[in-house]
């Protein structure tokens, strides 16, 4: 009976505390550490011309929010561009609200669309 009473309260604590839902808000409070990577950065007009000659073309924009919080103050731009020459290339951007620098995160090829399920 000890055993049993013990497995009990053990299922009942892993539920108790143990969250039921997943989102922007329970992503935020993870301990996370923010980390360096390497990215190219420089003046927003600079990097805006720079991709205008090298033939990307503005495809997605979407926003960071304060704390990752759908409501949240908006605080970043992530902007997606494809390459009008290469197939499958895209880059990501990102701006930061208030400041004039626009950093280049990610250059990647071979772009797959994965169709949404129903």
């Amino acid at each position: 009976m000890g055993k049993r009473f013990k497995a009990i309260c053990g299922i009942i604590f892993i539920l108790f505390c143990t969250n039921s839902y997943a989102g922007p808000k329970s992503l935020a409070e993870y301990p996370w550490q923010v980390v360096n990577m390497p990215m190219l950065c420089g003046p927003v007009i600079d990097v805006n011309q720079a991709l205008q000659i090298e033939g990307y073309i503005e495809e997605e924009a979407s926003l960071g929010r304060y704390k990752a919080l759908p409501d949240g103050q908006i605080v970043y731009i992530i902007m997606t561009y494809k390459s009008k020459d290469i197939p499958g290339h895209i880059l990501r951007t990102i701006e930061t609200a208030g400041q004039n620098q626009k950093c280049v995160l990610q250059l990647t090829f071979d772009r797959y669309i994965i169709p949404e399920k129903n």
